[in-house]
């Protein structure tokens, strides 16, 4: 009697286990499928609110701007001095070749000139004469003031004449530089007024270019210019502006100093780059934010309904950052600034920056 009763107790505390284990069982059945089923809810929310795109924007905003432009030009020593025979004759001696350097005063060649000396010498000795016989006639009284200073200053003339002739036989340097296309060679005749050669200055050099009449309405004198040579650039400035056509180019000539430290060889070509449209507090904006079509500026805009939609616009001259904005753009438009392959036109976006790009 008693082992029946413990047997069928033991049997209803297996079949209580058995339910509590069924219940634990489909109780982490139902918890399992409400987690997933919440998990692919959570997901689906978050395919949503990634579907939408992100974007910075931006403002028109004002700033100076200005139109460079590049052209070659010569550079040259900024001060020449020519050296030219004031006699004819046959060159002696040469004692100078090009690129030597030279002090004022120092011998450039030696010219044989004795025939234009000793026809100078003949007058002046015949004035020379004149001069102290009619010195004597004045000092008696036999001849008129006016006469005796006519007489005087022609033998003073004919005097000066004969000295320059000496003098000019040897043409000197004008200046300290470098000697420059100088094709001097002895026993050869030069006629006067020949030039000899050149002496270039020291130190500093200019750049020489022509320009445009619609260039040149731009360009003011000290205007800042950059000069680029051999990969390498150097600072300078506009010194002169010439009001008239060369015939040649067809151009009006400019020149810029170079204030940079330099080595240029005298007669090269370098790039000069020089400002020749300014504009100051006008609309700009980064070249980047502009599109074009078949010619027409726009830009890419978010509308009250936050999709994206194309604004057209006037631009004006540009440079390498920045471009001018003619048409007259409400401050507050929000100008797309940032831009991926999943924009479109029409398309929704978020925008996560509303920030004015600062203009430098």
């Amino acid at each position: 009697m008693n082992n029946e009763y413990v047997n069928e107790t033991n049997t209803k505390s297996q079949n209580k286990v058995g339910k509590i284990l069924y219940f634990i069982v489909i109780l982490l059945i139902v918890v399992g499928v409400a987690f997933m089923v919440f998990k692919r809810l959570t997901a689906k929310k978050e395919i949503v609110l990634n579907s939408i795109p992100s974007v910075n924007v931006t403002h028109i905003t004002k700033g100076n701007i200005v139109k460079e432009i590049s052209v070659m030009g010569n550079i040259l020593p900024t001060d020449t001095y020519y050296v030219v025979a004031k006699v004819s004759g046959d060159i002696k001696k040469v004692n100078v070749e090009n690129g030597k350097f030279v002090k004022k005063g120092d011998p450039i060649c030696e010219i044989d000139a004795s025939k234009e000396i000793e026809a100078a010498y003949i007058q002046y000795d015949a004035s020379k004469k004149n001069f102290e016989r009619m010195q004597k006639l004045y000092r008696a009284g036999d001849i008129s003031q006016q006469s005796f200073e006519s007489i005087k200053a022609q033998y003073e003339g004919l005097k000066l004449a004969y000295d320059t002739k000496v003098e000019y036989s040897t043409p000197v340097a004008v200046a300290d530089g470098y000697v420059e296309n100088t094709n001097m060679t002895e026993n050869t005749s030069i006629k006067q007024d020949t030039v000899l050669c050149y002496i270039t200055s020291e130190g500093a050099k200019e750049i020489n270019f022509g320009v445009t009449e619609r260039v040149l309405e731009g360009i003011k004198l000290n205007d800042d210019v950059v000069i680029e040579k051999s990969g390498k650039t150097y600072k300078g400035y506009v010194s002169n502006i010439s009001n008239l056509i060369d015939a040649k180019t067809g151009l009006f000539n400019v020149k810029a100093v170079i204030t940079s430290d330099n080595n240029f060889a005298s007669g090269i070509m370098a790039k000069v780059t020089f400002p020749y449209i300014k504009k100051t507090n006008v609309n700009i904006l980064p070249n980047e934010l502009i599109y074009y079509e078949s010619s027409s500026p726009y830009v890419f805009v978010v509308g009250d309904d936050n999709k994206i939609k194309r604004e057209y616009i006037e631009v004006g001259i540009e440079n390498k950052n920045y471009t001018e904005i003619i048409t007259n753009l409400n401050k507050d438009l929000k100008i797309v600034s940032t831009w991926n392959k999943d924009l479109a036109e029409g398309t929704e976006v978020n925008i996560v920056k509303d920030d004015n790009l600062e203009v430098r």
